[in-house]
């Protein structure tokens, strides 16, 4: 099943719906999402925003943080792939991470900030970071030195 054809399945469902349609074993919970074993496909997860409410939108942060460093090809390497978001940011499908009793590497980047064990995995060989919702923000730029500003140019007529 593709992304566009779960989108769609999902669309216009209540969450309760979702979770009958998509949702297979329940993996885990933290603070704000609950994951579950995607029905369609075990090699994904499904992550259910609990509570719009509290005001941290996890899941729209993870995917706007995928998306914003899956060109930096050192940093993007470290996170597991989200592969879905749909409109609202109730579901998002990421690709599944394995825990097993691989050493984990002794440094990480140091933009990751929620460092518990359970949040980071392996996809093959990769070890990887799969919730990175709260990710330190860092400017990409071509150097390192600093820049004035411009002036602004006024046409006079």
């Amino acid at each position: 099943m593709t992304a566009k054809e779960l989108s769609r399945l999902c669309a216009g469902k209540s969450i309760t719906e979702i979770k009958k349609l998509i949702c297979g074993k329940k993996l885990g919970y933290g603070v704000h999402r609950t994951v579950y074993i995607l029905k369609q496909d075990p090699d994904y997860v499904v992550k259910i925003e609990r509570d719009f409410r509290k005001g941290m939108f996890a899941n729209v942060t993870e995917w706007r943080n995928y998306m914003d460093n899956l060109h930096w090809h050192w940093f993007a390497k470290w996170l597991a792939p989200c592969v879905m978001i749909d409109e609202p940011g109730r579901i998002l499908i990421q690709k599944r991470v394995v825990q097993d009793k691989r050493p984990y590497p002794k440094k990480i980047p140091a933009l990751f900030t929620d460092l518990k064990k359970c949040n980071f995995g392996w996809i093959g060989d990769q070890f990887v970071c799969c919730d990175y919702s709260s990710l330190l923000t860092v400017i990409k730029s071509k150097t390192n030195k600093p820049k004035l500003p411009q002036k602004p140019v006024v046409k006079v007529n």
